[in-house]
């Protein structure tokens, strides 16, 4: 079957085999064998994610071709180069499952492997090696060449694939297919809202069988808004579209099985692709079209009379005297900072915040009014199971949490056109009078409103002072340990006298009984 070469060999029996520097056994083509097409589409994928396809499209060549079992079967063939450009196509194969051989010709054998480090050699020759003839140590056998394929065709023909919602993300720049019907509307939608969009006008052939040419708008968005990439997606006859390289660009929400960045040697430096799901094929446009902004292409003049003459102003006499209401908010809540609770639920709320940890309930003031209870703490109000939250708008303005105003006036308007003074906390509750001011010198700790007046019992002592010119017992010396037994009744006779300790007595010499006299020599004990 086949042979190992050995270091400093210099004689191979397959066909333009030799040692290249390091002594690795080399041909000038190297040869990838794969089972099947999704296989070949695999070993593309891992090369352009590796990075060695752009590298290996130059001399790539793709061959359907048939077994002595009429089996068909892919071969990849490129050039050799270094047994360093080898190793690393090998190690790219072999994950995908395929066979890598080396040689020139119609002879190729089995590039090297952990087993020979140098390479192979085959043992024999082929008699009849058909178009290819492969040795492997597991097999030799010719195959019969059905036909090339075009790496180009491969890649326009295969259809993106899905790409998971969570890995989806909004791209850095869009493009969008849009039929003609509807293209000026959404051009004119994007000029109103100053969109950063260019638009152009593409053309291109059916292609198959038909022989008619499409035509529709090109948009491309730079750093689009999120809102804007899911109405262009949201709109029937627009198809949206991601760059993916700088000539070519796949559907939104969809990737090319074979990564396209890496395959930018394949299309013209003018060319642009794109490549659309659900099978209907690559949109192949052979020159780049020149986009301009959506602004100067939109449309603003209009036909009118005669321009009014001699106009005088006149001071304003009267308002529109729109309600204040309040209608729900779409947008996420500002700050919730207040609570209000009606005055039957006092004592539910005095429960409620004797539970409160004391760092909460030390953040929350409140004011009592005759119908209903305002407390005021952005860190502790929303702890409250009861009443109704308020978030802040600004400038001690409250509206309820979930709503907002209608007219959306801005908070200092409305305390101008509410002629409220400063300091004063304004709720906006709707209804027949739709303001509620409250003072804010009325709010009040609320840790001072849990407990009333305490009442508080002043207890005199009855037992007499001791008197401090009397002199206490004093208790004679004892050894060690013996103390305790004075607690024990009759365990000693009477109280000895008291000593006179006064500066007389001891002058005088006198000794209390049981000591001993004191030694007046000098030299002590």
């Amino acid at each position: 079957m086949i042979e190992r070469v050995v270091l400093h060999q210099s004689r191979f029996r397959t066909p333009g085999l030799v040692p290249d520097a390091r002594g690795v056994a080399l041909g000038p083509l190297g040869v990838v064998l794969l089972q099947s097409a999704e296989r070949l589409v695999a070993f593309l994928r891992a090369s352009g994610e590796e990075g060695a396809l752009d590298e290996l499209l130059d001399s790539m060549r793709i061959l359907q071709v048939l077994s002595p079992l009429r089996t068909r079967e892919m071969v990849v063939e490129v050039q050799s180069a270094s047994s360093h450009r080898m190793d690393r196509m090998a190690s790219i194969a072999r994950l995908v499952g395929g066979m890598v051989f080396t040689g020139s010709g119609r002879h190729f054998v089995k590039y090297r492997d952990a087993q020979a480090p140098f390479g192979y050699d085959a043992g024999e020759l082929l008699a009849d090696p058909g178009d290819l003839a492969l040795y492997h140590d597991r097999f030799s056998q010719p195959y019969k060449l059905e036909r090339t394929i075009g790496v180009r065709d491969l890649i326009l023909r295969l259809a993106p694939v899905h790409v998971p919602r969570s890995r989806a993300e909004t791209p850095r720049a869009l493009y969008a297919l849009v039929r003609i019907g509807l293209g000026e509307s959404v051009v004119g939608y994007l000029s109103r809202w100053n969109a950063p969009a260019r638009v152009a006008l593409v053309e291109w052939e059916r292609g198959g069988t038909s022989t008619s040419v499409e035509r529709a708008y090109l948009l491309v968005l730079q750093q689009p808004q999120p809102r804007f990439v899911q109405l262009l997606k949201s709109l029937p006859g627009v198809k949206v579209f991601v760059p993916d390289g700088e000539r070519t660009a796949v559907e939104y929400g969809y990737r090319h099985p074979i990564p396209l960045s890496s395959c930018a040697p394949l299309f013209g430096a003018e060319e642009m692709v794109l490549f659309r799901s659900g099978g209907e094929g690559a949109v192949v446009l052979s020159q780049r079209p020149p986009f301009i902004d959506v602004q100067a292409v939109t449309t603003l003049a209009s036909e009118s009379g005669q321009p009014a003459a001699n106009v005088k102003t006149k001071p304003i006499e009267g308002k529109f005297n729109l309600a204040l209401t309040l209608v729900p908010s779409t947008t996420a809540p500002k700050r919730v900072s207040a609570l209000v609770v009606a005055a039957q639920e006092q004592d539910t709320l005095g429960r409620a915040l004797a539970v409160l940890p004391p760092t909460a309930l030390s953040k929350i003031s409140a004011a009592f009014t005759e119908h209903a209870i305002y407390l005021y703490g952005p860190d502790g109000v929303q702890n409250l199971p009861l009443g109704t939250l308020f978030e802040e708008l600004g400038q001690n303005v409250f509206v309820p949490l979930g709503m907002t105003m209608s007219p959306p006036l801005p908070p200092d308007v409305l305390r101008q056109i509410a002629r409220i003074e400063s300091g004063m906390r304004v709720f906006v509750t709707g209804g027949a009078y739709p303001l509620t001011a409250v003072p804010e010198s009325a709010f009040v700790p609320a840790t001072r409103l849990l407990v009333s007046d305490v009442p508080v019992h002043e207890d005199s002592p009855i037992a007499p002072p001791l008197d401090g010119d009397r002199v206490l017992p004093d208790i004679w010396p004892s050894p060690p340990g013996m103390l305790a037994g004075l607690t024990s009744p009759g365990a000693r006779g009477g109280m000895p006298p008291p000593r006179d300790l006064s500066a007389a007595a001891l002058a005088a010499g006198a000794v209390p009984p049981g000591l001993p006299p004191p030694d007046r020599s000098g030299q002590g004990g």
